[in-house]
């Protein structure tokens, strides 16, 4: 009879340059695997990712209420002190003729990077707690890779950079706690980015 030579699609991995098919490979903590072809990281195995991400996520969504609401930006001319943080903003924006401006602030902003820490959250504490693997936990984690590149804040934070220094010739400006708190999450977002490894979420929420 003749045999079957099929192959699992779990046991293949697809470089992101070049497209080769590789086998999958069981790795050690710190090691990582290279394409034969065009030397693209394939796989990687780092050391206690699962917690090291699930902190860092718990302490950016603090910070982002946080900075919500906080104090952004204060503004001093002709005596007159005006001071807005960025729910503020957002809300002033809405209400006026800058509907689009205002909503568009509210989604990418607010909305996406909470929600994308919520998809992160949820299958990082139940790996932690219950390490029963759900079609909803990988459900989750995928929507949450697929958010990341929508849920930026250091994009909000080099336009405002450009806006501090046009608004600076005209007025006194008071930089308020939010937008160091926004610094703070910009900072942890790369320790998440370098602390999160994708190969061992998915290998925990692989049912065996």
């Amino acid at each position: 009879m003749p045999s079957d030579n099929r192959i699992a699609f779990d046991d293949l991995v697809a470089c992101q340059g070049c497209d080769a098919l590789h086998y999958r490979v069981t790795l050690d903590v710190g090691e990582r695997a290279r394409c034969d072809r065009c030397n693209v990281t394939l796989q990687t195995r780092k050391e206690r990712s699962i917690d090291r991400s699930l902190a860092a996520v718990i302490a950016i969504f603090i910070l982002l209420v946080l900075a919500f609401f906080l104090p952004f930006l204060g503004l001093y001319r002709a005596g007159v002190e005006s001071r807005i943080s960025i729910v503020e903003a957002t809300i002033g924006l809405f209400m006026s003729d800058f509907r689009w401006l205002g909503l568009s602030t509210l989604l990418f902003l607010v909305c996406l990077p909470l929600l994308r820490l919520v998809l992160l959250a949820y299958p990082l504490l139940s790996i932690r707690l219950t390490r029963v693997p759900t079609s909803a936990q990988r459900c989750a984690f995928r929507w949450s890779l697929l958010l990341t590149p929508w849920a930026m804040a250091e994009i909000f934070m080099v336009g405002v950079a450009v806006s501090l220094v046009k608004i600076g010739t005209v007025a006194r400006l008071d930089i308020g706690l939010a937008f160091w708190v926004l610094l703070a999450v910009i900072a942890l977002s790369s320790f998440l980015e370098s602390a999160l490894c994708r190969d061992t979420i998915w290998e925990a929420l692989t049912p065996r």
